[in-house]
C-alpha cells in the first residue's frame, strides 16, 4: 500500500488550482436535461398544494443529474439503478423519522447510505456528484416528522421523480444515434466490490467521516445536523486528497456566497410559484458551473436547498442561514479530516 510522506501531503493541500475553472464540453444540453428531469414532478406536487412532498419529489427527480455525458444505452441502466437507490433512500430517511429513531442509529443509517453510494458510484464510475445525492436523500427525509402513510406517499413521489428523470434523460435515444461502444461499469463495479479493491477503505473514510459529523452535529445541539453529514459526504467524495482539499475549500466557500443570496431570496417572502421558478433556474445554474468550479455550483445549490426546505413549512431566515453555514463547516472540515487519517490509504495524491 502507498502512503504519502510530509512533502506529498504539502503538495496536496496546496492551493493551486482552488480556483480554476475546468472546461465544460456539452454542459448546456446536460444541464437542460438534467434541469427538466429534476423538476417535472417536483413542480406537478408543489402546484397541486402537497409542498410537504417537495423534497422527496427533488430527491426522486435528482436521478437526472448522474451518468450525464454517458452512451444512451448505458445511461439507461446506470439511472435505473440510480433512481431506484435514490428512491430506497428517500424509504430509509422517511422509516426512521416515522419510526421515532433517535439520532445515533440516524446517523449511523445515513453514514452506512454514504458508504455504499460511494462505493458503488465509485465502482461504476459515476463521476458528478457521486454518491452525495443518497446522502441528502436519507438525511433530509429521516429529520422531517413523518407517519407511515407519509413514507408511502414519499416513496411513491420519489420513483414517480426517479422515472420521469429516467425517461427525459434517455429521450435523445429515439432521435440521435447512439454509442454502442463497450463499457466496463460492471467490471467496475466488480472490482470494486473486490475485498483488496482501495474502494473499501474509502467507503471507511466515508461513513467515519459521515458518523462523526453527524454524531457532532447532534452533540453541539445544531438545528440541520444532516447538512453536516451531507457536507462530510460532498468533501469525502473525491478519490485522492488533493481533490478532498479543493472540495473542503469550494464547499466552504461557495456556502459563504450561497448563504447570502438565500438570505435576500427568504427575507423577499417570495410566493410559491416564484420560489418553485427560482429552485429550477438555480438548479440549471448548479449543472452549468459543477463541472467547471464546484464553488461556483454551491452559489446556486445553497439558495436552492433553503428555498426547499422553506416550501414545506415557514423557516427563521437567521436561523436557518446560519445553520447551513455552520453545519456545512464542521461537516466540511470533519470530512477533511477523516481524509487526512492516513491518507495514502486507498487515496491517490492528484
Amino acid at each position: 500500500m502507498n502512503y504519502f510522506g510530509r512533502h506529498d501531503l504539502f503538495r496536496a493541500l496546496s492551493p493551486r488550482g482552488w480556483w480554476h475553472l475546468r472546461p465544460a464540453d456539452r454542459a448546456l444540453v446536460s444541464a437542460l436535461r438534467a434541469m427538466t428531469g429534476a423538476n417535472i414532478v417536483l413542480v406537478a406536487v408543489v402546484t397541486a398544494g402537497h409542498t410537504e412532498l417537495a423534497p422527496a419529489a427533488a430527491f426522486g427527480g435528482m436521478t437526472a443529474v448522474h451518468a450525464r455525458f454517458e452512451p444512451y444505452p448505458v445511461r439507461a441502466r446506470l439511472l435505473a439503478v440510480i433512481g431506484a437507490g435514490l428512491t430506497a433512500a428517500v424509504g430509509l430517511g422517511g422509516t426512521a423519522s416515522a419510526a421515532g429513531l433517535g439520532p445515533v442509529p440516524v446517523a449511523i443509517m445515513v453514514a452506512l447510505v454514504a458508504a455504499a453510494a460511494k462505493l458503488f458510484t465509485d465502482g461504476i464510475r459515476s463521476g458528478p456528484p457521486g454518491g452525495l445525492m443518497f446522502v441528502f436523500a436519507a438525511g433530509t427525509t429521516s429529520a422531517g416528522p413523518v407517519g407511515w402513510p407519509g413514507v408511502a406517499a414519499q416513496v411513491g413521489v420519489a420513483a414517480a421523480g426517479a422515472l420521469v428523470a429516467w425517461v427525459v434523460a434517455v429521450s435523445g435515444w429515439l432521435f440521435f444515434d447512439h454509442d454502442d461502444r463497450p463499457t466496463s461499469w460492471r467490471t467496475g463495479l466488480r472490482a470494486a466490490l473486490d475485498r483488496s479493491s482501495p474502494e473499501w477503505p474509502r467507503a471507511v473514510k466515508v461513513f467515519a467521516g459521515v458518523l462523526a459529523a453527524g454524531l457532532l452535529a447532534h452533540a453541539l445541539g445544531l438545528g440541520h445536523p444532516y447538512w453536516a453529514t451531507v457536507a462530510a459526504a460532498a468533501v469525502l467524495q473525491a478519490t485522492h486528497l488533493q481533490h478532498t482539499m479543493h472540495r473542503f475549500v469550494q464547499r466552504v466557500s461557495g456556502t459563504v456566497v450561497g448563504v447570502l443570496v438565500a438570505a435576500l431570496l427568504l427575507t423577499l417572502d417570495l410566493p410559491q410559484p416564484v420560489k418553485l421558478a427560482v429552485i429550477v433556474v438555480a438548479l440549471l445554474g448548479a449543472e452549468l458551473t459543477v463541472i467547471r468550479n464546484y464553488a461556483l455550483a454551491m452559489v446556486f445549490v445553497t439558495p436552492l436547498v433553503l428555498l426547499l426546505g422553506s416550501m414545506a413549512a415557514p423557516v427563521d431566515t437567521l436561523a436557518v442561514t446560519a445553520d447551513r453555514l455552520v453545519d456545512t463547516v464542521l461537516g466540511a472540515a470533519v470530512g477533511l479530516a477523516a481524509a487526512l487519517v492516513r491518507p495514502g490509504r486507498g487515496y491517490q495524491l492528484a
